[in-house]
């Protein structure tokens, strides 16, 4: 078994400031829903935000490398070992 990758972001202060009011527009827009999962959360979204979901993945996929990413259509799936389960939950948990 591998070691648990460490749970980091590379953003800096004002970029995770811009990110996170990105992810606050998409939340606000009620086109996006969660659910936990073994190991994570999966992120689902309506027609309308499949397109800003994807985007914001992508961008995730650039800082977060400690997440492991699933995409399947308008759904995500996001899991980490080890305290990035835990992480995973408060970042996109229920608000």
């Amino acid at each position: 078994m591998s070691e648990p990758r460490p749970v980091m972001c590379t953003l800096t202060a004002a970029d995770l400031k811009d990110r996170s009011g990105a992810w606050q527009k998409l939340w606000a827009s009620g086109l996006l829903h969660r659910e936990r999962v073994a190991g994570g959360i999966r992120l689902l979204a309506d027609p309308g935000a499949a397109g800003a979901l994807a985007e914001l993945i992508e961008l995730e996929r650039e800082c977060c490398k400690w997440i492991d990413y699933q995409a399947d259509g308008s759904a995500v799936t996001l899991t980490a070992e080890g305290e990035g389960e835990a992480v995973l939950a408060e970042m996109f948990g229920p608000a």
